[in-house]
Order: structure tokens, then C-alpha cells, then sequence
């Protein structure tokens, strides 16, 4: 082992909740820099390749962003193949957006991001996962999701809410509108709602308390889970909501990019919504 290898021992430790977390190896910090809103930072990791953090917190990385975008946004886009419109209320890596724009019947994608430096920094760090928002139909909206739902008169097909919780209690928004009640306001009858509970197995009572919100406005929230290595616990839980719509699709369509794509595929669809009995007991179903 070289000098240098030996005086290289950079980690980041990503814990959640004081009880758990990842540790990566790093090679170098490629980027830093400080936003209103949260510190940012871009990692090179052995494991993982390009990371991004915002507040010291894991939110992309090259190793399983494609499973976490893809698996976000196809379940619910199969389900509605007349969508025409589709809101994304964070998501200024682009990754949501990218998957979205492979559906050639949308004509609308609006994304509200409320710091213009994520944008920026995924531009220049994850050029594949930001070339989502060059496209000509996605709208780039630099605001507090809350207080531009309070604004906004514009209604949906689909919504995807692209961050762990349905509540932000920094918003300056929070106190004066509800932001699951809002969104529930932009989404179209019949339209879909898909929003990301967090870990099964270490976000439980969380998990339990978003879904019993949803289900004020749906009547049965279906829930589903993928592997996501960058997230404690390995598992992202996410709830599927429609009043009319339901995600199980009997004669999967087969478009020409289905190919490309690194972790959805048809198959894939109806198994996902096939909990373990374990989660379906963590999450209350």
C-alpha cells in the first residue's frame, strides 16, 4: 500500500435516527458549497460512485438512482397511460423527471424545486440524471412545495411526491396549510398519487402515520417496496394511491425503451405490490 493510500481515509457516515446508518469509503470530495437551505456536497465513493448530500444526508448516487427514479415513477405512469399531466413536488436531480419523459402522451412535467443550487449541482455532477429536466415539456419551478401549492390552480394526473415525508415542519408554509390536504387538491379524480414512506424496518411508526393520512382522501392506499442500497435498512416503502386507478396491470405495454431501463421492467409491476409479511406487518396492512 502506497504513502498516499495509506493517509487517505476519508468516510461519510450517513445515520438515521441516532441508531442506524450507512459508511462509505471515499476517495475525494468533489464538491461543496453551502444554500440557503442546506449544506450540499458531492462525494466520489469506492462503492457507490458519485454521491450527493444535502444537509449530510444520502440523496443520489450513481450506484441506485435509476432503481429509486424508475421504480417511483413507473409504477404509477403504466397505471395511467391517458396522463397528460404530472407534477413532481422536489426532484431537482432530474431523475423523476427523466423517467416521466419517456411517455411520449405526457405533454406537461412540473417540477418544484425549492433550492436552485441542488439543480445546479446535479447539472454539473450527475449530467445523465439531470438531462431529465432539459426536456422541452418539464418546467423548472424554484419555490417552497407548500406555498406554491397554496398558489397553484393547476390540477394533475399524476403527482409524485419525491422526498421521504408528505411534511416538512421547516416549510414556512406548514402552519398555514396542510401540505398533504394540498396536494390532495392538485391531483385530478381518478388521478394518481405516489409518495415515499421511508424504511419498513426503521421508520415504522412514520410509515403507519403517512398512511393513515392518505387514507383520509383514498380508500385503501396500496403500498409497495424495492431494494435501495443507499437507504438504512436497504428498502424504501411507497404508497400507491388512486380513487378509481389500480396499479396491477394485466397486459403490460412493451415500448422499444423498456430496454434501456436498469431496474422496472412489466414483470416487475404486480410483484412489487407482494409485501413480505413482515413489512406488511411494520407498515400496518
Amino acid at each position: 500500500m502506497s504513502l498516499a493510500n495509506q493517509s487517505l481515509n476519508l468516510w461519510l457516515e450517513d445515520l438515521h435516527g441516532d441508531q442506524v446508518g450507512l459508511r462509505l469509503r471515499l476517495r475525494e470530495c468533489l464538491f461543496s458549497a453551502t444554500s440557503p437551505f442546506q449544506r450540499i456536497a458531492v462525494y466520489d465513493s469506492q462503492a457507490f460512485g458519485r454521491v450527493l448530500t444535502l444537509g449530510g444526508q444520502i440523496a443520489v448516487t450513481d450506484l441506485d438512482e435509476a432503481t429509486y427514479s424508475e421504480c417511483l415513477v413507473h409504477p404509477a405512469l403504466q397505471a395511467a397511460p391517458a396522463a397528460e399531466r404530472v407534477l413532481i413536488l422536489g426532484g431537482g436531480d432530474g431523475g423523476v423527471a427523466r423517467e416521466v419523459a419517456r411517455y411520449a402522451g405526457v405533454k406537461e412535467i412540473t417540477v418544484v424545486e425549492i433550492d436552485a443550487q441542488v439543480v445546479a449541482a446535479c447539472k454539473q455532477w450527475f449530467p445523465s440524471v439531470a438531462r431529465g429536466l432539459a426536456d422541452p415539456r418539464v418546467e423548472v419551478v424554484i419555490d417552497d412545495a407548500h406555498r406554491w401549492l397554496r398558489g397553484n390552480a393547476r390540477t394533475y394526473d399524476v403527482v409524485i411526491v419525491d422526498a421521504c415525508e408528505l411534511e416538512n415542519p421547516a416549510s414556512d408554509a406548514f402552519h398555514v396549510t396542510s401540505f398533504a390536504h394540498a396536494v390532495f387538491q392538485v391531483l385530478k379524480p381518478g388521478g394518481i398519487l405516489v409518495a415515499p414512506l421511508g424504511s419498513p424496518d426503521f421508520d415504522a411508526d412514520a410509515c403507519r402515520a403517512t398512511r393513515r393520512r392518505l387514507a383520509e382522501r383514498f380508500a385503501k392506499p396500496q403500498i409497495y417496496a424495492f431494494h435501495l442500497p443507499s437507504l438504512p435498512g436497504g428498502q424504501l416503502a411507497v404508497a400507491w394511491c388512486s380513487e378509481k386507478l389500480k396499479p396491477q396491470i394485466e397486459k403490460p405495454a412493451t415500448d422499444a425503451w423498456f430496454g434501456q431501463l436498469k431496474a422496472w421492467h412489466p414483470a416487475l409491476q404486480n410483484a412489487l405490490f407482494c409485501l413480505p409479511r413482515s413489512v406488511q406487518q411494520q407498515l400496518g396492512i
